[in-house]
């Protein structure tokens, strides 16, 4: 029997653990919108309240230590705080997202995050509406307002929380997304229709901006990983580069523009630590995986199997060997609409096709959706845990 955080890095090690890892919560991408997070809880009659808010844009919460125990996950989070006033002695928000400031409250159905970006709440979570930057040029650059990753709220009592972690539990300790990716940030402060243009029309811009993300990026890494390097297991960075049917951008723009401001982060991530570096992006970036391979990416998620060329049978038998996948083990896009004995089925077939060799952690292809039915919940993870054993 292995503990969680050997089990975790024996499967990220392609080895065959003794069971499949499993993760509920352990990102802000690999989490429970707080509907369905409620609609669980009802389901298995569980009325206990009390779950952090990790990510209040995306709607996601932390579940209760009594959903990732009768799940059996093997995970467990240490995050930057929010950022505080100079003048304050008090934490930043437990547990929250980095990038949004103590102060910046819901207004209405709209919050702004550090970099000026303004969310308007469609539906249950947010998306950006207003770019900072939008009318910008290349002086832009150097006049905006970008956040302080040195700030010392972030950081108050992270150190203490992953030296408790570390040598009072056996669990898998991550390092969660805290910052925006370069391509997907510029996005947000550019604009998603002003941004893909500059990489044609502007490059100059686009390069400058990227590299400016990328900065600030290694500074949020620098400031966590300063304080719990030696504590974490897995470092998670997040960059959205696919859609459905393939990438935002061509492959030779990404392996120009994008590749180097990853490269130049995630070789500041390994000199800061050992743990293993860990992607997110959703969508097909199918054609980009050997180019993640060769700048030390150890583990793609969220595996966005119904996305183009995504088939975990597929990136098993081509990457299996090179590259560990997490995710992919239920489809949140699906599983609303899907009866119980589907689901049972769906998650049965990625584990007979992702368990041979090791290689994977048990996940969803995102966090589950606020339209998912509690019981549909806890038939997948149920029936993962009933299949993961070697």
């Amino acid at each position: 029997m292995m503990t969680s955080r050997e089990r975790v890095l024996a499967a990220l090690n392609h080895k065959e653990p003794d069971k499949v890892p499993i993760d509920l919560g352990g990102t802000i991408c690999t989490t429970i919108s707080a509907t369905a997070n409620e609609k669980l809880k009802s389901f298995i009659g569980l009325e206990k309240s009390g779950e952090i808010i990790t990510h209040p844009f995306l709607d996601v919460v932390l579940p209760l230590p009594e959903i990732l125990d009768l799940f059996e996950t093997d995970c467990r989070t240490v995050r930057l705080k929010g950022p505080t006033a100079d003048d304050e002695d008090t934490d930043g928000e437990k547990g929250g997202y980095s990038q949004i400031s103590l102060h910046d409250k819901p207004q209405g159905h709209w919050m702004l995050d550090e970099y000026g970006t303004k969310w308007q709440k469609c539906g249950y979570d947010y998306s950006p509406v207003e770019y900072p930057m939008h009318d910008g040029d290349i002086s832009s650059i150097k006049d905006f307002s970008w956040p302080d990753p040195y700030n010392k709220g972030r950081v108050r009592g992270i150190r203490q929380e992953a030296k408790k972690l570390h040598e009072e539990t056996d669990f898998c300790i991550m390092a969660d997304i805290m910052c925006g990716g370069p391509f997907e940030n510029a996005l947000w402060i550019r604009g998603f229709d002003n941004f893909p243009m500059d990489l044609m029309a502007d490059q100059k811009f686009a390069m400058a901006l990227l590299d400016k993300i990328t900065e600030i990026d290694i500074g949020f890494w620098d400031a966590q990983l300063s304080q719990v390097g030696e504590y974490v297991d897995v470092v998670c960075q997040g960059d959205d580069m696919g859609m459905q049917t393939g990438l935002q951008f061509s492959p030779d723009v990404y392996r120009k523009f994008i590749k180097p401001c990853h490269k130049r982060m995630f070789d500041f991530i390994r000199s800061k630590t050992d743990a293993k570096i860990w992607l997110h992006s959703c969508g097909s970036v199918y054609e980009i995986i050997p180019d993640l391979i060769e700048i030390g990416v150890q583990v793609l998620n969220p595996v966005q199997c119904s996305a183009k060329n995504m088939g975990l049978k597929k990136l098993k038998k081509e990457f299996g060997k090179d590259i560990a996948f997490w995710g992919g083990g239920f489809n949140v896009q699906k599983i609303p609409f899907m009866e119980q004995d589907e689901i049972r089925g769906s998650v049965t077939e990625t584990m007979e096709t992702m368990k041979p060799g090791g290689g994977y952690v048990f996940a969803g292809t995102h966090n589950i959706l606020p339209e998912t039915k509690g019981e549909s919940i806890h038939t997948a993870y149920i029936t993962a845990k009933e299949q993961r054993t070697y």
